[in-house]
């Protein structure tokens, strides 16, 4: 009864491409959406289709395989279905490399579940690639996380899919400059970026923002600035090539940078190696697989407050500053302190600030800001 009832609600969503733009129009709940019209187009172009009550439910989730079966319907490689409807899309899906063969996409047993856009733009990417012909575009120098600020939430084998699909313009992010790698994708965000794949209406346009290279070092006398994997990195009383700072070692806490956090984003642009010893360049939300001064294996790179880190040089700046830190009570909700811990005058408006009291339930701590 349950596989009988799951496949008339399938069925009821079957993308057809004998509906007409009319049929779209009578859609009750689509009037005034924010996506009607990608959904008319797609509906227009064979790609979806509504429900039986009149409704097409833009803001619903979709499933992974509805979301194949959407892909490969516009793309000339509508599916035979034989048995399980999701088991024939994903099959199909496969045999086309929409969803690569070995990969988490392709699993079967996530096909009835609401696919996220993480998953989404890693589909997109392989139609654009291999149902399309499309050259993919990616560069290690994009300094992507200046436009997409949750691209790090994002699961490791789906960053360079979303950052393509930025530069391809087949999906981008909300207002705020997140992604949302892990939201359901809606039937209506699914109608927009499937019309944007084909063809049916212009690509987002988006310009990718690209990191400086910076100076690459040579190795000291004593090689103390060279890892164990044989990579050269910063070291103490360089000069940075952007800015023309020095790199000092921070004396309260002992990483290096420009003597109150790393300013100067001293590793971007590095070269570093990943797990099979191929060179990349370091960049936010990079893994480091090599061993130099505070820098220690599988650390990320990160940013906090405009200043760039390796996490655990982090830890080691908040852990310092958590010990200056004055005990909090009432009268001090709103001050604030440096990334030394060191409470910031109120008249002072050019001290960066890192951690403010706030009251939580009936106690007050220090927050990271």
């Amino acid at each position: 009864m349950k596989k009988l009832l799951g496949a008339v609600l399938t069925m009821s969503i079957v993308f057809s491409s004998c509906l007409t733009t009319a049929m779209a129009a009578q859609f009750n709940d689509t009037k005034g959406h924010w996506g009607e019209k990608y959904v008319s187009t797609l509906v227009e172009a064979g790609g979806i289709s509504g429900y039986p009550d009149g409704t097409f439910r833009p803001n619903n989730s979709i499933t992974k395989a509805e979301f194949a079966s959407i892909i490969l319907g516009v793309t000339g490689n509508k599916p035979e279905i034989k048995g399980d409807w999701n088991t024939s899309v994903m099959n199909k899906a496969r045999e086309v490399n929409l969803c690569v063969p070995g990969t988490f996409v392709a699993d079967d047993t996530t096909a009835g579940y609401p696919i996220d856009r993480g998953d989404a733009a890693v589909m997109l990417i392989n139609a654009a690639r291999n149902l399309r012909g499309e050259t993919i575009p990616y560069d290690d120098m994009w300094d992507s996380n200046k436009i997409i600020k949750d691209l790090n939430e994002a699961e490791l084998y789906a960053r360079e899919d979303i950052e393509s699909c930025y530069a391809l313009g087949l999906m981008n992010g909300d207002n705020y400059g997140n992604f949302n790698p892990r939201s359901q994708l809606t039937r209506a965000e699914a109608s927009l970026v499937v019309c944007r794949l084909i063809g049916a209406i212009d690509r987002a346009k988006t310009t990718m923002p690209t990191m400086k290279e910076t100076l690459q070092y040579s190795p000291l006398p004593d090689n103390s600035n060279v890892g164990i994997t044989g990579n050269v990195y910063p070291y103490e009383g360089a000069t940075d090539i952007n800015t023309g700072k020095v790199i000092t070692r921070d004396p309260n806490t002992g990483v290096l940078g420009f003597g109150n956090g790393q300013t100067g984003n001293i590793y971007y642009g590095v070269d570093a190696s990943d797990y099979d010893g191929n060179k990349y360049k370091i960049k936010d939300g990079a893994t480091v697989v090599d061993r130099y001064d505070n820098i220690g294996f599988s650390d990320t790179y990160t940013q906090k407050h405009g200043y760039s880190f390796w996490t655990s040089e982090w830890v080691k700046i908040s852990n310092y500053a958590y010990k200056q830190l004055p005990t909090p009570n009432a009268s001090m909700v709103g001050t604030k302190a440096d990334i030394n811990g060191k409470v910031i005058a109120k008249n002072d408006t050019q001290t960066p600030a890192f951690w403010e009291v706030i009251p939580a339930f009936d106690v007050y701590i220090w927050s990271e800001i």
